[in-house]
């Protein structure tokens, strides 16, 4: 990639040249005429950065301006605490993944995942505690792009996906959010947004290229037109092409992406909306490490080859000599060859119908393929003698959805009202054979025996409904529920190899369970005037576990009766807008958690177990402040106060009795109570220099433990990023605009942790007693269960952007 690297670089820079070049002989031929004495003309009005639902809005009740009467319910919903990020702020941003943009959004906090795109996001602490087990990615959010859903029916959902040059805008709802949302909206939904053709209105391209071999180009088409006979169309393309060595090494990665969004105005009353995604995401694993091999090598230099020098400076393993059994030797994973390929695929298509004014009718319909082509997996111990360790994993999930829905604003009593009512359904089938990695292939690898096979299918039934009624001018209520059947069966095979490869039947774990949930919820949204606005809500959430949990133990596969996620929580919320230049809201929360999963590691086995009880609680802030001309300050800050009210912790048994802990008032690890995200910059309006900007970003995460005795702390950090940019627009040339930036992130070069995984405690041999942090034969310090991974040190990323 160092050489597709370098030519990239040489190309942009080529471009530059001729786009000067080209700019200046322009400029020499059209000189501007200048007016001595001319009134300077006013600046625009920025859009808000950031801003919470229905702030803002003057003369009516929140929720019924008209614009949102023509959008699907869940846009600008009233009652709901949603962020709307959007992006025209982070256009001179260097974008490789959506971390950058969801960080501006309070209540999320991100983690690294498995490869560069790979990202693990948490609302209100609600994804970081199921780390990265299999199946890999999100969980307890529904991700949505353009209202079409990409997360598969078990809840699985993947950000390798999402090139951030494609969204104008990302909502983010925080808290529970099932009654809109229906399963796994357990504590939130991220609905992204793609440009529009009319957005768009041409061809916007973009190429990034920067540090550890980052080279990510994009291209954006889209227009808008309408056709007398025809109708209206709405055209949008987006495609990209990622590539990357990575900064931890055996990192280096390549995705290639492309996407269509189009929407046909059949007749005023007919709409049709066609979306497509496809993405091929190619990249080497990552090693994690434990604590202590992140303070002494957090980058995994000189681990290609184990030895006895580098033991303790490497997260190596340990896998069968020959593919199939014992004995084992200590491989790296350069060794191994381990990798990934994930191609995924979905493609929908929605039909509008108006009845009239006040009555629409929506059906869509949504196909998902997502292929395990060549991917690895740190799985549950196969089998009595099996190793654990990263196994190669493939096969294919496909899924469909669909969905139809009625909304109306008939007034009820006079009032004027949204009524919603919708049928879901989806399912997914899975099947995932998985084999051992011969040793010493290097390269792409080979897989060795097969050790087990995963079968199954998931599928839910919903109902929802919601009605929004103005009750008075400045006064919305909302009322919302939903009820779901899911169903989870499947077969997990454990193909077991004894020493002298004797036939052996293998381990056969079926699960056929089924859960019913309902989620209430209701609100009331009161604006005072234009300037406050406040927020009171009662909301429920529920997230059933996956076939994958259900057939996880501490010793390996077999039968774990998880129950099903819920909570209840409750939102007060303030937004403060008394200008243009100006936006503030906080929110504050307490929610009561049922059965909440979590997953732990001890560096071989990922298994799962409900905690009974829990409270989380915070505080989220977001602001957008202009105070002078040209001059910018954006923050989203979160406090999170998350801990255990109800849990006796299973360590295992000493003397044939068992060993339970009581964890009730330790913290639930692996949420940071304090994370911070701080923009504050100045872009010149006027003059020669109009376009010419800069600004300095601070990141913050304070410290947090990662096991459920609370002994182990990761380290707070602060990460300090400086940007320079140049946007000129071009007038009466086939180029419209061109922008330039240069950035350097974590300018401090500090080092720090980007992702981990929930450690499971242990006792010391013989004894009821806890494993510390550091012992003589090995604490948890160097337990591998802690999955740690490194921050990106210091970078330098360039980019140009042209507008045709």
């Amino acid at each position: 990639m160092t050489s597709r690297s370098k030519l990239m670089h040489g190309a942009a820079l080529s471009a530059l040249a001729l786009l000067s070049a080209a700019s200046a002989a322009h400029a020499q031929q059209a000189l501007p005429q200048i007016t001595i004495g001319a009134a300077r003309r006013p600046p625009p009005v920025a859009t808000p950065a950031v801003r919470e639902s229905t702030a803002g809005e003057e003369g009516i009740a929140p929720g019924f301006n008209p614009v949102r009467a023509k959008l699907p319910i869940y846009r600008d919903p009233p009652g709901e605490t949603v962020t709307i990020v959007n992006t025209k702020f982070l256009r001179p941003t260097p974008l490789a993944d959506v971390r950058r943009v969801l960080e501006y959004s309070p209540g999320v906090s991100v983690q690294q995942g498995n490869n560069a795109r790979d990202l693990m996001i948490s609302i209100r602490g609600s994804g970081n505690r199921l780390g990265s087990s299999f199946p890999f990615g999100i969980r307890n959010i529904m991700l949505w792009e353009d209202g079409f859903p990409i997360m598969t029916a078990d809840g699985n959902g993947r950000t390798d996906l999402l090139d951030p040059h494609a969204f104008a805008a990302v909502d983010v709802y925080r808290g529970p959010s099932s009654a809109l949302f229906g399963n796994y909206a357990y504590d939130g939904a991220i609905n992204f947004r793609s440009f529009t053709g009319a957005e768009i209105d041409g061809v916007h391209t973009g190429s990034e290229f920067g540090s550890f071999g980052y080279v990510n180009n994009y291209v954006r088409v889209g227009k808008a037109v309408k056709d007398a006979v025809l109708g209206g169309f709405d055209l949008s393309f987006f495609a990209s092409d990622l590539n990357g060595n990575g900064f931890v090494d055996h990192g280096a990665y390549s995705g290639k992406q492309a996407k269509f969004l189009g929407r046909w105005e059949v007749t005023p009353a007919d709409r049709v909306t066609l979306k497509y995604i496809v993405n091929d995401m190619r990249s080497q694993y990552i090693n994690r490490e434990n604590l202590t091999v992140f303070y002494l090598n957090p980058f995994q230099n000189g681990c290609a080859i184990p030895t006895s020098l580098n033991l303790n400076l490497c997260n190596n393993l340990n896998v069968p000599a020959k593919g199939i059994t014992t004995p084992l030797v200590r491989q790296s994973v350069w060794q191994l060859g381990t990798h990934a390929n994930i191609l995924r695929q979905i493609g929908g298509v929605q039909f509008e119908h108006d009845f009239n004014n006040d009555t629409t009718w929506r059906s869509q319909f949504t196909y998902d393929y997502l292929d395990n082509i060549s991917a690895s997996w740190p799985p549950p111990i196969f089998g009595p003698n099996g190793q654990g360790g990263p196994v190669a994993l493939r096969g294919p999930t496909v899924g469909i959805t669909a969905q139809t829905d009625i909304t109306s604003h008939v007034p009820i009593f006079g009032f004027p009202a949204t009524h919603f009512l919708q049928f879901f359904y989806n399912n997914a089938k899975t099947a995932n054979p998985t084999f051992n990695q011969i040793p010493n292939m290097w390269y792409s690898g080979a897989i060795g025996a097969q050790i087990g096979k995963m079968d199954s299918y998931t599928s839910n039934i919903s109902l929802r409904a919601r009605e929004e009624i103005a009750l008075a001018p400045g006064l919305t209520g909302v009322i919302g529920f939903s009820s779901n059947w899911n169903r989870v069966w499947g077969v997990n095979t454990a193909y077991n190899y004894p020493t002298n490869l004797a036939p052996r039947f293998p381990t056969q774990v079926a699960v056929d369970n089924d859960y019913w949930n309902t989620a209430p919820e209701a609100s009331l949204t009161y604006r005072y005037n234009p300037e406050w606005q406040v927020r009171a809500r009662y909301a429920t959430g529920y997230s059933t576990p996956t076939f994958v949990f259900l057939t996880n133990t501490r010793n390996g596969v077999g039968q774990n009766p998880l129950k099903a996620q819920t909570n209840m929580g409750v939102d007060l919320g303030i937004d403060w807008t008394p200008s243009p230049e100006l936006n503030f809201s906080v929110t504050g929360f307490n929610e009561w958690h049922r059965n909440e999963i979590l997953t732990l590691s001890n560096g071989l086995v990922s298994y799962q177990q409900n905690i009974p009880a829990s409270l989380h609680r915070g505080v989220e802030l977001n602001a957008d402040w202009r105070p002078f001309e040209g001059w910018r300050l954006i923050a989203a800050y979160t406090f999170n106060n998350q801990f255990v009210t109800n849990f006796w912790d299973d360590l295992g048994t000493v003397g044939g009795r068992a060993v339970l802990y009581n964890r009730a008032g330790n913290r639930i690890p692996n949420v940071p109570p304090h994370t911070l995200t701080l923009r504050y910059g100045y872009d010149q309006p006027h003059g020669d220099l109009a376009g010419l900007g800069a600004y300095v970003e601070y990141i913050f995460k304070s410290d947090y433990t990662i096991d459920n005795a609370n002994f182990t702390t990761v380290p707070s950090y602060s990460l300090v990023n400086l940007n320079a940019h140049y946007n000129h627009d071009i007038a009466d040339f086939y180029i419209k605009n061109i922008e330039l930036y240069f950035d350097v992130s974590n300018i401090f070069n500090r080092t720090y942790v980007s992702g981990a995984f929930v450690m499971a405690n242990s006792l010391l041999a013989g004894t009821p007693i806890q494993t510390p942090l550091v012992w003589p034969t090995g604490g948890l310090a160097t337990a591998q269960g802690a999955g740690i991974l490194a921050g990106q040190p210091r970078a330098f990323t360039g980019g140009v952007k042209l507008k045709f």
